[in-house]
Order: structure tokens, then C-alpha cells, then sequence
């Protein structure tokens, strides 16, 4: 058995890589499509079905009441029994909830729905966030995690458009089609995970150190082959206790993880608190602000969400990995503070108020969550890594719940002070993340878990 450490994330990027990776980032894909095919869908549902402000509510929050229960529940299942079996069952999962939309009968059945596929999103994040970085050279892991993000966007987009296209044939009546249009990504995706191997990161944290370099092997050089010895895990990484068990979740609470983890779940929460609500009723609120038509509201919000990829593009490709995370964290979060509080502001201006919302949706979306994506898997040990991603994306979900939960309501009493609101959160955020945020562009995972970031 050689010496010498196995670097996993170094070298070039290959197909085989880049094949996987991809496939991890159609779980991002189907999250965002999934949120704005509702979004969309809402304009059909609210008069059918004539939820009051507090079921709405829930119809927006239970989705993320399933990502948050997600990601908590399946995080540990990553971790101990591997990355590809919760790839897998989580989009089968998806599937099933999506088809169940054709049978919709009231309020309620839809909000059981939207939980089941908020679960079945959620459990693929840990694992999703895991395999990208682990399967990706370092001087490229930002710009795939960061292109998840982007996949987002391009589900988002994609949903607006399948939105507009069912309801300008047929009609808004047509509103359970259009939810089941999910299932279709999620097929294609499930095709497509298959061939995906097991993290050689999470293997070699098992002891299967054999097993770690025929994964490694056949991702770089899409052949299987007989597995060569590999070397023993580094001292940095702590390895699985005896009978498959993972190690200690004890270890995210120490220094510096624990310093990380209390970072994350502030900036991914408060991200989400408002990101999420503003997203999700962005047609309601642009049509009760500014009076358009209902295709109106929706072509806007198709506008703002085609200006967030154009912004994450950018950020993916060139700024995330010669600025890094952190300029793009910070910079993001105080420019949606300072365009919340222009709405406040603004309120009656329509112009005004279009722009910030426009601006506002391309940093969250195109900036701020990009840097989460990339920051989650990295700055925590393969052996905890599922579990730090999933407890982090749950209480980012958390804040969606209460987000999308509270803003129809709060709208309602407080109108565009709850804009105002909204900018206090984004400032605290930003103070935060300031304080406690590291920088980890160009780092190797080793390195990370060695604490070597500035």
C-alpha cells in the first residue's frame, strides 16, 4: 500500500467528471423549476380554490417544511450509507408527489403534494452538494457548485415559460398540469443519475480505500478497471467508527467548525427568509403593486429571472473563482438591503419599485446563493459532510417556511413597511457574514478540513 495521500480533487477536469457533476446540478434544476411552476400556478389555484391569506400561506410553506424535514432526516443517511443511494430514491420520490398534482381535489391535498416534493427536494440537496464537490478538481469546484445555482435559475425559467405557454392555450383552470410538468425533468434525471458512482471521498472515509480509487478512477477515465490500493485516509479526516457507522456528529461543534456552521445557518436562514418569500409571491406582489394584467406579472417575473442567470453566469464563470465566495456573499446581500429599502421607499414610484425587484431577485439569485452552494460542501469533512449540509439547508429552508409563511399576512397589515423589514434582515446578514465568513477559493478539500482557509 503506497504512502502518499490521494488527492481526489486534484488534476484536470474530465468528461467523466463533468457528467457527474452535471447530473448533481439537475437536482438544482428540478428545485427551481419546481418553486416558480407554483409561483405560476398560484394565479389558477387562488381563485379555484379561495385559500385565505393563511392557507396560502401554507401552500407556499409547505414545500419548505419538506425540504427542511429533508435535508435534517437524510443528511446522517448520506453519510452512512453513501451519496448515490439518496441520489437516487430522492428523485423517484419527486416523481411520484409530481404526478400526484393531476389528482388535486382541494387546499389541503395540495399542501400534502408540495410537502412530499419540498421532502424529496430536500433530501437530494446533502447528497447533490457532496458529490460536486467531492468529484471536482479545486480550481473548478466553485464553478460547478456555483452553476447549481444557475440550474436553478434555468428550472425557474423553464417553468415561467411551460407556466405561460399551458395557460395561454388553455387557461389558468389548467393549473394541475402545469404543477405536474415536474415529473418530467425528474424522469429524464433519474435516466441519467445511474451510471453515477459513489464519492470516493466517502469511501475512503469508510475504509474502502480499494473502492475509493476504482470510483475515482472510473470518473476521470470512465472505466471501471480492478481498484488499486489507495493510500490511507489523512489525519484531518476523521474516519468511520467500526460496523459502517459515520463520525461523530460532536465534530460540528467544535472549533472551527462550529464557528462555520453558526456562519451558514445565519446567511443560508436569513438568505431564505426573505429571498424565498419574495421569489415565490413575486407575481402576486408585482400585480397588487403595480396593476399589470396576470401574463404581465409573469413575463416580469421571467425578466427578472433571465437577468439572475446572466448575473450568475458571470459570477460562475469568472468572479467566484478569481474574487471568491466572500466578496460575492457580502456584496449580494447589501445590495438586496439597499433595494428592499428602495421599494419601502419607493413604493408608489411603479418604475422604482420594478427595478429593485428586478435587482433585488438577480443578487439573491444570481449572487448570494451561489456563494452558499459553493461555501455548504466545502468547508466541512467528508465523514460529516452530508449531515453539516443538510442540518445548514434545513434551517435555510426553515427561513423559507417562515418567510413565505409570513409575508402574505404581513403584506397585508403593513404593506411596504414589510419591505422595510426585509432590508433590516439583509443588513444584519451582511454583518454577519463579514464578521465570520472565510475565503476557500483555490483551495484543496484537505486543506479545507485542515482549517487552512483565510
Amino acid at each position: 500500500m503506497t504512502s502518499e495521500i490521494v488527492e481526489f480533487d486534484a488534476g484536470r477536469m474530465t468528461r467523466g467528471q463533468r457528467r457527474i457533476a452535471l447530473t448533481a446540478i439537475g437536482g438544482y434544476y428540478v428545485d427551481g423549476y419546481d418553486l416558480l411552476v407554483l409561483s405560476g400556478a398560484l394565479l389558477g389555484i387562488v381563485p379555484e380554490l379561495s385559500p385565505n391569506p393563511g392557507v396560502l400561506g401554507l401552500v407556499g410553506a409547505s414545500a419548505f417544511v419538506g425540504m427542511a424535514l429533508g435535508s435534517l432526516l437524510t443528511g446522517p443517511l448520506t453519510d452512512r450509507f453513501g451519496r448515490r443511494p439518496v441520489f437516487f430514491a430522492s428523485m423517484a420520490v419527486f416523481v411520484l408527489a409530481s404526478l400526484g398534482f393531476l389528482f388535486v381535489d382541494d387546499v389541503w391535498q395540495l399542501i400534502a403534494l408540495r410537502f412530499c416534493v419540498g421532502f424529496a427536494i430536500g433530501a437530494d440537496m446533502p447528497a447533490s452538494a457532496a458529490l460536486i464537490a467531492e468529484f471536482i478538481p479545486s480550481r473548478r469546484r466553485g464553478t460547478f457548485t456555483g452553476l447549481g445555482g444557475v440550474a436553478w435559475m434555468l428550472g425557474a425559467l423553464t417553468a415561467i415559460a411551460v407556466t405561460l405557454l399551458v395557460f395561454t392555450a388553455s387557461g389558468v383552470e389548467h393549473w394541475r398540469w402545469v404543477m405536474a410538468t415536474g415529473a418530467v425533468a425528474a424522469v429524464l434525471l433519474l435516466f441519467l443519475r445511474r451510471r453515477t458512482p459513489e464519492s470516493p471521498y466517502w469511501l475512503r472515509a469508510h475504509g474502502r480505500h480499494e473502492e475509493a480509487l476504482a470510483a475515482w478512477r472510473y470518473a476521470t477515465s470512465g472505466e471501471a478497471g480492478p481498484a488499486e490500493p489507495a493510500a490511507p485516509a489523512p489525519a484531518t479526516e476523521p474516519a468511520a467508527t467500526g460496523g459502517g457507522q459515520p463520525a461523530p456528529l460532536r465534530l460540528l461543534f467544535r472549533r472551527p467548525l462550529a464557528i462555520m456552521m453558526v456562519m451558514l445557518c445565519v446567511y443560508w436562514g436569513c438568505n431564505n427568509l426573505y429571498g424565498s418569500a419574495i421569489l415565490l409571491y413575486q407575481p402576486s406582489l408585482i400585480k397588487r403593486i403595480v396593476t399589470p394584467s396576470t401574463f404581465t406579472s409573469l413575463l416580469f417575473t421571467a425578466s427578472t429571472t433571465a437577468l439572475a442567470v446572466i448575473l450568475g453566469l458571470i459570477v460562475c464563470l469568472w468572479v467566484i473563482e478569481s474574487i471568491g465566495r466572500r466578496f460575492i456573499a457580502i456584496t449580494g446581500t447589501a445590495v438586496a438591503a439597499v433595494c428592499t429599502f428602495l421599494i419601502w421607499a419607493g413604493f408608489g414610484t411603479s418604475w422604482l419599485v420594478l427595478v429593485a425587484f428586478a435587482v433585488t431577485i438577480a443578487v439573491i439569485n444570481g449572487g448570494t446563493s451561489l456563494a452558499f452552494y459553493s461555501w455548504a460542501p466545502e468547508l466541512f469533512p467528508a465523514s460529516v459532510r452530508g449531515r453539516a449540509v443538510g442540518i445548514v439547508n434545513m434551517v435555510g429552508k426553515t427561513g423559507s417556511v417562515v418567510g413565505t409563511l409570513a409575508l402574505p399576512s404581513m403584506f397585508e397589515a403593513l404593506g411596504a413597511v414589510s419591505f422595510l423589514i426585509i432590508s433590516a434582515l439583509a443588513v444584519l446578514n451582511a454583518v454577519v457574514t463579514f464578521r465570520l465568513a472565510p475565503e476557500t477559493r483555490g483551495l484543496t478539500l484537505r486543506q479545507l478540513e485542515e482549517g487552512k482557509y483565510s
